[in-house]
């Protein structure tokens, strides 16, 4: 999936439509710029697909689904594996794609390689767990077996839609691409318009690995032009679920259009995520996990740490001991874009302008595109910060009176994705962690935590579904029950 020539644009390549295996032809009229943060120039462009292009690919997965659909599980299995090989060797690369083109940390890029081929392993080894199941027969008063026999398979739901994220640009489209493989699923890719070129390398992997043309198609589109390229796709018949991962404003947009044409969607928005931290707790490891999953990526990670409910009887002491920890850590890194970084600062400020204050940092910035790791205290319901994402290096502490007051506390969000609990005593923690309205709980750990082998989902207003593993195979697939009625003519359920 080489870059297209581009002389007229300053010798700078195009990222093309990917359809069957096959770049589409360059529309230059549809160009849009991929434009490096730190940089803030174009380091290469994209063609915005049009509906009509993205009818086409929609076409193509169609007709790659007829074959697809009725390979086994272990083939699709073996693929799989080779795809993760594939993704291990040209890791290098995608590191150095991601980074490109979204201004995060080098090890966070080389974080997401080597979690990401973990996800493909582990998805291609659930595949082994798709079954059906054969139910018991009915019996009628008398004893009598009623009807033949019932069988339930599982077959793929059809062409899927995946929307991936440009935060965790490469752990996130891989999820989404093995589940909806592994089910036998074929798949419309609407790569982000921050990192296409990233999110193109990842199919380029697949499709060494031996994936055939259609079975996974590319394509992705300028903002303004997104709306009607997303509707095309949602609204073609062959199109039977959406996988999309990304902001809650955005998911509640993609909603609708999924809503108006009756199309089921997996959801994984946004998160607002709370650590509590208990007296018990080990201080030290908590104020680590605590700074670090707020500022990991520059705070751009829906599972951050955006919250840090802290018992009163070691507030003063822990709050040293996590502003301490928080200033010694290395620059968070930058923004995706400038109005990214804007947006983090400006949450800051109205935080300041409401009468919040700023036990480490503010909204200060310590480039264009990178701001201060900062804890805020003093947080109030009018501010945007109290549960608004600032998808940036920056907590809110509060103080609890106690475990109840904790769990209060972090239940008051709009959000429910990811939450962490921090006590020596895990019988404490779990039960604080079974109040908790979050899909994910993590004790002792950073709210940016998963496992490959685990369901993963958000509640609330964080989406719905899930994803990894079993449980994100078994969301495309459907289960069909098959019923066998017996030759011989009998009662059955015939009204006397």
């Amino acid at each position: 999936m080489p870059f297209a020539d581009s002389k007229s644009l300053g010798d700078l390549p195009v990222v093309p439509l990917w359809i069957n295996k096959t770049a589409q032809p360059i529309d230059t009229t549809a160009l849009f710029p991929v434009i490096s943060s730190i940089k803030n120039t174009p380091i290469h462009y994209a063609v915005s697909a049009s509906p009509t292009a993205a009818t086409q690919a929609c076409g193509a997965a169609a007709a790659a689904f007829r074959s697809w659909r009725k390979t086994s599980p272990a083939h699709r299995r073996t693929l799989l594996l080779k795809a993760a090989d594939v993704l291990e060797r040209r890791g290098q690369e995608i590191v150095g794609s991601q980074v490109a083109e979204t201004s995060c940390p080098g090890q966070f890029a080389g974080f997401n390689i080597i979690t990401g081929v973990l996800y493909v392993r582990e998805i291609a080894a659930a595949t082994s767990e798709l079954r059906g199941s054969v139910t018991q027969r009915m019996t009628a008063p008398n004893g009598e077996e009623m009807g033949g026999l019932t069988v339930t398979v599982r077959e793929p739901i059809g062409v899927v839609l995946v929307i991936p994220p440009w935060n965790g640009a490469v752990i996130l489209p891989l999820r989404a691409i093995s589940m909806a493989l592994a089910a036998g699923c074929t798949i419309v890719l609407k790569a982000s318009e921050l990192c296409p070129r990233t999110h193109h390398l990842l199919v380029e992997c697949f499709e060494e690995a031996g994936i055939p043309s259609g079975v996974i198609n590319v394509i992705q589109a300028k903002r303004e032009d997104a709306p009607s390229v997303v509707e095309a796709v949602v609204s073609h018949t062959a199109v039977r679920k959406v996988d999309f991962i990304g902001s809650a404003q955005v998911g509640r947009q993609i909603g609708q259009v999924c809503a108006k044409y009756l199309k089921p969607i997996l959801m994984e928005l946004g998160g607002k995520g709370p650590a509590i931290v208990l007296e018990d707790a080990d201080l030290e490891k908590a104020a680590f996990m605590c700074a670090m999953g707020a500022v990991a990526d520059h705070g751009q990670l829906c599972f951050s740490t955006e919250r840090i409910i802290v018992h009163k009887s070691i507030y003063p002491k822990f709050i040293s001991i996590l502003a301490a920890t928080m200033s010694k850590l290395p620059p968070a890194g930058n923004a995706v874009t400038l109005q990214s970084a804007t947006h983090a600062h400006d949450v800051l400020v109205d935080a300041q302008q409401k009468g919040a204050e700023f036990l480490i940092g503010g909204p200060e910035y310590l480039s264009e595109t990178s701001l201060k790791p900062t804890l805020v205290t003093n947080v109030n319901p009018d501010m945007r910060i109290w549960d608004e994402e600032t998808f940036g290096p920056s907590a809110s502490v509060y103080i609890a009176e106690d475990d109840e007051d904790a769990i209060k506390k972090a239940n008051n969000s709009s959000y429910g994705l990811s939450a962490a609990v921090h006590s020596k005593s895990w019988e404490r923690a779990f039960d604080v962690a079974k109040e908790l309205e979050y899909g994910q709980v993590q004790i002792n750990g950073m709210t940016p935590s998963d496992s490959a082998g685990a369901p993963i989902r958000g509640v609330k207003g964080s989406g719905w579904g899930q994803s990894n593993s079993i449980w994100g195979i078994h969301e495309f697939s459907i289960e069909k029950a098959v019923y066998f009625h017996p030759s011989a003519k009998g009662p059955g359920f015939v009204p006397h």
